[in-house]
């Protein structure tokens, strides 16, 4: 070899390894397409609203926008006694909330140290109380709290049914490290008529995180054309209950 071609040879080499370096990174995994749920998948689904009432109460966390204002929950919600309770934070005092499937009602309280309102319930006959008749389309506030109050049964759902009105399967995932599966719940209770009317993923106003015992983990709710996340994390939970034991 002549000593030209030794001076030429690391050049040659450093061009090959800045064309390595060059070379495209594989392109992430697609984004997987939804599509119905299968039998055994509306099964899952199916149990998961029993599975919150056979737990009784869960610890929820979420965020949401009430006329601009931002305003975190924390607290629990009994599905057995039909009970929620939360701390309500903002740019504002703290406020304790509570509500059933027909009333709610909101007063001062400050928190406990991890956020969670303080128990026992306050006494109802108390003036700090303002409650009113909760209705699911007089706030974005009171829309949450309903389709969260609607996600504990004290029955399994039809699966076939689910299958029927328009549940997909978004795609598994992991959450906290566990294995979940994400779903679009049906738009609606009721089958579709035909083809033309069948609803899509996009049609559902509910995503489902569910674990492979039917536990729900996390949920989105679609408020005003956002999502609203709502954290469902697998711990105990106070059983909750109204003064004078009519929780």
């Amino acid at each position: 070899m002549t000593p030209a071609a030794l001076r030429l040879r690391p050049a040659a080499v450093l061009v090959c390894l800045a064309l390595a370096g060059c070379t495209a990174a594989p392109a992430p995994d697609p984004e997987p397409t939804p599509r119905p749920v299968s039998s055994e998948e509306a099964q899952l689904l199916a149990i998961a609203r029993f599975t919150n009432y056979d737990r009784g109460s869960r610890p929820f966390s979420t965020v949401v926008l009430e006329d601009g204002v931002q305003l975190t929950l924390t607290g629990w919600v009994d599905y057995g006694a039909h009970l929620g309770f939360a701390t309500v934070a903002g740019d504002f005092a703290p406020q304790a909330l509570l509500w059933t499937d027909t009333t709610v009602g909101i007063r001062a309280g400050e928190p406990d140290p991890d956020g969670n309102p303080v128990l026992p319930i306050p006494d109802l006959a108390d003036q700090g109380w303002q409650s009113h008749r909760l209705d699911g389309t007089a706030s974005d506030l009171e829309l949450l709290l309903t389709t969260i109050g609607n996600l504990g049964s004290d029955r399994p759902d039809n699966p076939l049914l689910l299958q029927q009105s328009g549940a997909f399967w978004l795609r598994a995932d992991t959450l906290d490290g566990t294995a979940v599966t994400v779903f679009a719940s049906p738009p609606s209770d009721q089958p579709a008529d035909d083809a033309d009317t069948a609803p899509t993923a996009d049609d559902s106003p509910l995503r489902l995180w569910v674990d492979a015992h039917g536990l729900i983990l996390r949920a989105e709710v679609r408020i005003a054309e956002r999502w609203t996340t709502v954290e469902f994390p697998d711990r105990e939970a106070p059983r909750l209950e109204l003064p004078g034991g009519t929780g």
